[in-house]
């Protein structure tokens, strides 16, 4: 336990008082033996053990009357979330997440998560007696001492941001300024609402958290915040990708919601160029997500441009708009490799990447002696249909999918052993006479087999071969056959997406031409490739993108909410930087709902003893005075000490009349 003021539990000594005077007054008095009292004492034996036990009690009423009044005096803490605070402590070093999804709320008018824990932790530091005060945010990172706990909520480095948070790293840093600084008695108390992408329980770093704590130079206390136990209903809405094409620029958007899984009807704002739509588009969303394609019709806008989509303002305003930009139409460039140029095959592959009417889009097909003559710097996607490549195009083909791009694999005529991305090809497999390969059950929400925008499936179930080669390695799998055996196979390698697809657009494989499903697959997979190119128009709010370089002046463009220059790489918006244009969102990953548990802490923090506070929507202050209780107790000591000093009415024996004599 600790006080307020400490000093005067000095006092305590005077709590001896009582048993000094008892023992005193034991030693005033001589016995001296008399005959004619002995029966007396012996009369009188038989009660001097419950006097004995009551004369204790006494004793002991007065002691605790004066050690609870010292206690008073001193001001002990306790609070609701912190437990017993401590007076005593020289440092506090707070890791404060300001993540985007500290910025939920309970409800209408109630604060958010991040001014609900910052707001109390002001208050449990001046409780405190205002120890000093260290300040690590998620957002920049930056260590900072705050002169005063009242102006904590004031300070910039507490605000909202739409940054995603590194617990830790944070811990980290606070572990290292301690080392450093060596402060005397600390505390390290991680504000937040422990989601999952922000903890990072995967992390190496844990081990070494531990080990940090253990090792600084005196006892640290590690005490974690969290706030946002319960899940509060709220809709979100992701960017996942952005792309021009032709006259109109291609959206990839993702609505999601917390609670709830009934048919709603949500609106669905847009701005382009500063021109916002007056009649928001509905759109339908049953279940937890929405995965949705918006097509914005550029117009007479030829160059570049930028806007925003956005949702109606519910419990966390952070998370319900998205932002883009974009620039001039460019060329779209896909390359075949494949094992016979001059093929029926390599036809049907080369027009499924660059349809005839669409001037922007190209298909050069090589041999696999030819790579060298691929650009993979300006690639959207590789189709490869021949053995898979080794030595060094295979590390070229690695490096371009990591970096964003696209590429499909199809199976070869010829055997082919080796493996790339952790997948190979198997050997081929031919169905019995009269008898097909068809599909059995595919992913109709995601992949480029999906559904269309209109909820459409494609024609997967008319797939019919009668040859296919065998897909090997682990990953997730798309399509299968009616044998359960993989049709279609994604690898995701960093940025980029890699297709296995177990058949050809071949008579003599099978009927895949016909259905096209080759063509969609090919083209969504463009889409993606040519995302990565659009690149330099997007970035992650908080990340080296997002910040101002050599002297660039930032300046915001779009009209969403109101510019403040202090938040600028921390907010999402449509920012114009020097010469650049871009668009910063916050990170999708701040839209998991998943959170690290108590068991989870645990592992992280196995050998480190920590203190877990869930925000339980009390009122109470984090830390405060407990004087009122310890005046009680006094007062509760005191009357006891009364009642057993009390001396129980004597007893009278009734006087009887002697009988006259006879």
């Amino acid at each position: 336990m600790n006080f307020l003021v400490p000093a005067a539990l000095i006092g305590l000594f005077a709590a001896a008082i009582p048993v000094i005077i008892h023992l005193l007054n034991r030693r005033r008095f001589r016995t001296i033996k008399w005959a004619a009292t002995s029966f007396l004492l012996k009369a009188s034996r038989e009660s001097r053990g419950k006097k004995r036990l009551k004369h204790i009690l006494i004793l002991a009423c007065r002691t605790l009357a004066i050690a609870a009044l010292i206690f008073a005096v001193a001001r002990p803490l306790i609070g609701n979330w912190l437990g017993w605070g401590g007076g005593s402590v020289e440092t506090v070093v707070l890791v404060l997440d300001r993540s985007a999804s500290m910025e939920t709320r309970e409800g209408d008018g109630s604060p958010s998560r991040r001014e609900a824990v910052v707001n109390r932790i002001a208050d449990a530091i001046k409780n405190m007696g205002s120890p000093r005060l260290v300040l690590i945010d998620s957002a920049s990172g930056e260590i900072q001492d705050v002169p005063s706990p009242d102006v904590l909520p004031e300070l910039t480095s507490t605000q909202a941001t739409d940054t995603q948070a590194d617990i830790p790293v944070l811990i980290t840093k606070a572990i290292d300024y301690l080392q450093e600084t060596k402060p005397g008695k600390s505390e390290i108390w991680v504000a937040s609402d422990l989601q999952r992408s922000d903890w990072r329980p995967d992390d190496s770093r844990w081990l070494a958290i531990q080990s940090g704590i253990e090792a600084l130079p005196t006892k640290t206390s590690l005490r974690i915040l969290a706030s946002g136990s319960e899940i509060s209903p709220n809709y979100s809405l992701e960017l996942l990708a952005s792309r021009r094409i032709e006259d109109d620029l291609l959206l990839d958007l993702k609505i999601s919601r917390s609670k709830g899984q009934s048919e709603t009807s949500i609106p669905l704002t847009i701005s382009l160029m500063g021109a916002r739509s007056t009649d928001p588009e509905r759109v339908t969303i049953s279940g937890q997500e929405l995965r949705l394609q918006k097509r914005i019709p550029l117009g007479e806008i030829k160059e570049s441009g930028y806007g925003w989509v956005g949702l109606q303002t519910d419990n966390n305003p952070r998370d319900n708009a998205v932002f883009f930009a974009f620039g001039e139409k460019e060329p779209v460039y896909s390359w075949l490799v494949t094992e016979d140029p001059s093929s029926e095959v390599a036809g049907y592959l080369q027009r499924s990447a660059a349809p005839t009417g669409f001037d922007r889009f190209s298909c050069e097909i090589v041999s696999p002696v030819q790579t060298t003559k691929i650009n993979w710097s300006t690639a959207s996607l590789i189709i490869w249909q021949a053995p898979l490549p080794t030595g060094a195009v295979a590390s070229q083909m690695a490096e371009f999918v990591k970096s964003g791009g696209s590429a499909i694999f199809y199976p070869p005529e010829e055997p082919s052993t080796e493996a790339i991305l952790g997948m190979s090809w198997g050997p081929v497999i031919n169905a019995p006479d009269d008898e097909f390969f068809i599909n059995g059950v595919w992913t109709r929400d995601d992949g480029p087999w999906q559904d269309g925008q209109t909820g459409t499936p494609l024609p997967v179930k008319e797939l019919r071969s009668i040859k296919r080669r065998s897909i090997q390695g682990d990953a997730a799998t798309l399509a299968e056959w009616d044998d359960k055996s993989p049709l279609l196979v994604r690898q995701i390698d960093g940025a980029g997406t890699a297709i296995f697809v177990g058949t050809l657009p071949d008579d003599r494989w099978s009927n895949m031409e016909y259905t096209a499903l080759h063509l969609v697959a090919n083209q969504r997979m463009i889409q993606l490739g040519t995302d990565r190119l659009h690149a330099g128009y997007r970035a992650i709010a908080g990340s080296e993108k997002s910040q101002t370089q050599d002297e660039e002046i930032r300046s915001r463009l779009d009209s969403f909410e109101d510019y403040e220059p202090s938040l600028g790489p921390y907010r999402s918006g449509v920012y114009r930087l020097g010469e650049r244009t871009v668009a910063v969102n916050r990170p999708n990953s701040e839209g998991d709902l998943e959170r690290v548990n108590e068991e989870s802490l645990d592992k992280l923090l196995e050998d480190t003893p920590y203190s877990l506070f869930e925000d339980t929507k009390t009122k109470d202050d984090l830390i405060s005075e407990a004087w009122k209780a310890f005046l009680v107790a006094v007062l509760l000591f005191m009357l006891a000490e009364a009642i057993l000093c009390l001396q129980p009415r004597p007893s009278v024996a009734p006087v009887t009349n002697p009988s006259p004599a006879s």
